[in-house]
């Protein structure tokens, strides 16, 4: 146990200027999809809040055919579904701008959410932005900044890796080079599978625990 904090530490300590980064670029996609609620039209402000209108309908009704385990294991396909295309990304130099842009649009899409609801409902909507969103996502971003940072520091890696590969060098460097960054992939790899049993686990907090938490903060709308 202590090799494994001792190992965390150190990858945090290496890692720290990205681990800024990607948080400040999430948040940056929070602030921005709240911003884009303000500038919705009022038509579009008034359909958005029968939408809701009448999901809170039905799931106060419990009307919804949709169980608990539907709802997880949808949520497990779309977690794992980011978690691998993330990590395939983090395989190539091209995929290093898609995984950026990816995590400031998984900002932005809950930016926008929480803003959505918190302008129809204004005090009581930051109750139930909370019980719907904070549960899962207090694992499930974490988790995917991680991610986002193991596939942009494995990206980097191969840039340099490439740049090493353009300049003269020996065969034991050659060898060294590329057993080193097979080392890295097994350990970029590693960390992804991880990453992906914290998705799963966000997925059935999604379907069991949100739900709940959404029906006793309805009737306070």
């Amino acid at each position: 146990m202590s090799q494994v904090k001792l190992s965390v530490s150190r990858y945090l300590k290496d890692h720290s200027s990205l681990f800024v980064f990607v948080t400040v670029l999430f948040f940056i996609g929070v602030i921005f999809g709240a911003i884009v609620v303000g500038a919705l039209s009022n038509d579009q402000a008034t359909s958005l809040n029968d939408a809701l209108q009448g999901f809170f309908k039905a799931l106060n009704l419990d009307s919804t055919n949709t169980t608990p385990s539907e709802i997880t294991w949808h949520s497990v396909a779309s977690f794992l579904k980011t978690t691998g295309l993330m990590w395939i990304l983090g395989l190539s130099i091209i995929g290093l701008p898609v995984i950026v842009i990816l995590i400031f649009m998984k900002g932005f899409v809950i930016g926008f959410t929480v803003g959505v609801i918190v302008s129809q409902f204004h005090a009581k909507g930051v109750a139930f932005a909370m019980a719907a969103i904070l549960p899962q996502n207090l694992i499930y971003i974490p988790a995917l900044l991680i991610c986002g940072v193991a596939g942009i520091s494995f990206s980097l890696s191969l840039v340099r890796s490439r740049f090493t590969n353009s300049q003269p060098r020996t065969v034991g460097t050659a060898v060294g080079t590329g057993s080193m960054l097979y080392c890295s992939f097994l350990s970029y790899t590693g960390l992804v599978t991880c990453i992906a049993v914290a998705m799963i686990l966000a997925a059935f907090v999604e379907g069991y625990v949100s739900p709940a938490l959404m029906r006793a903060v309805i009737p306070q709308l």
